[in-house]
């Protein structure tokens, strides 16, 4: 009971400064606090740099914690071209990030899109990246079988289909920030005024959501359709997705997007893994279960 009223508690920020930072022709808008060994964090869709924040609060204590939005969100830049936002360009990324803060290795973690990038990353970049903690995050070459081979995960995606069409982003913006924080968020108790504000706030940046969806349209990712007939995509045998430092899963298993079955095969991909399971969460994980995730990313880094 402690530990989830703990949960239950607002993030306090205070140890967290924003600045925005040029990698190149791209600037990012990162929130950066505390000291210690390096921890980058990953958002997804639809949120932004501050989504990990009340996790990261927790580790600040005794690590940096850099949690950027992510090009297309918030206040970072909106390039314009759907090729802007093609993996190669999210992970290089993560290497100008890294180089501008002067870290040569450091702990990695990712939920949603921001997991997905970290699958990626890690598997290319094993001397770089320490530890890696995923959230509610499928390993590409698991989630594109399951798109092909599992009828439930197919079902469950084809929301992946819909962000990719022309104009996606005004439906998602029908009535307004507002109107689609309630359609999206209002339901969960983990969510409070607080979030509302900063992700309605992030929501209206101008082309904030074109280049959000854009995420979706430069994926590699084939989504079929639920009855069609499809076959796995060259991708996923033309790159070693093998994970060699150790691994932190975490997991709400309420999840209806990326459904546990995702978890299944996980250790023919991974090495050194640890998972944990929260039945009592869903996707959101990270803002159900805060205080519980970071105390599971501190252990795992301990040990």
């Amino acid at each position: 009971m402690v530990a989830r009223a703990r949960d239950d508690m607002k993030a306090d920020d205070s140890c967290f400064r924003a600045k925005h930072i040029q990698l190149g022709g791209l600037s990012l808008n990162v929130n950066s606090g505390g000291e210690g060994p390096p921890i980058l964090f990953l958002h997804g869709f639809p949120e932004q740099g501050k989504a990990w924040l009340r996790v990261a609060e927790e580790l600040c204590k005794d690590h940096l914690c850099i949690l950027p939005d992510q090009r297309g969100y918030n206040l970072s830049d909106k390039p314009d071209r759907i090729e802007d936002y093609a993996i190669d360009r999210l992970l290089g990324d993560i290497d100008a990030l890294t180089d501008a803060f002067d870290i040569d290795q450091f702990v990695l973690a990712g939920h949603d899109w921001g997991g997905a990038l970290a699958w990626w990353y890690a598997a290319r970049n094993p001397d770089r990246v320490s530890r890696l903690i995923i959230a509610n995050a499928p390993h590409p070459a698991l989630f594109q079988t399951a798109l092909v081979e599992d009828k439930a995960q197919r079902l469950a995606s084809q929301y992946i289909t819909r962000l990719r069409v022309a104009g996606s982003e005004n439906i998602l913006l029908e009535g307004g920030a507002a109107a689609m924080w309630d359609r999206m968020f209002a339901a969960n108790p983990a969510f409070d005024e607080t979030a509302k504000a900063i992700f309605t706030k992030a929501w209206s940046q101008p082309g904030a959501m074109t280049a959000m969806t854009n995420w979706y349209r430069a994926s590699p990712f084939v989504v079929p359709e639920p009855d069609e007939t499809a076959e796995l995509p060259s991708w996923i045998f033309d790159e070693n997705f093998s994970i060699k430092m150790p691994t932190l899963v975490v997991w709400g298993m309420r999840d209806t997007a990326m459904l546990p079955v995702l978890l299944d095969g996980l250790h023919d991909f991974v090495q050194d893994m640890r998972i944990e399971r929260f039945a009592d969460a869903g996707h959101a994980v990270i803002h159900e279960r805060p205080v519980a995730v970071a105390n599971a990313i501190r252990e795992f880094i301990a040990t």
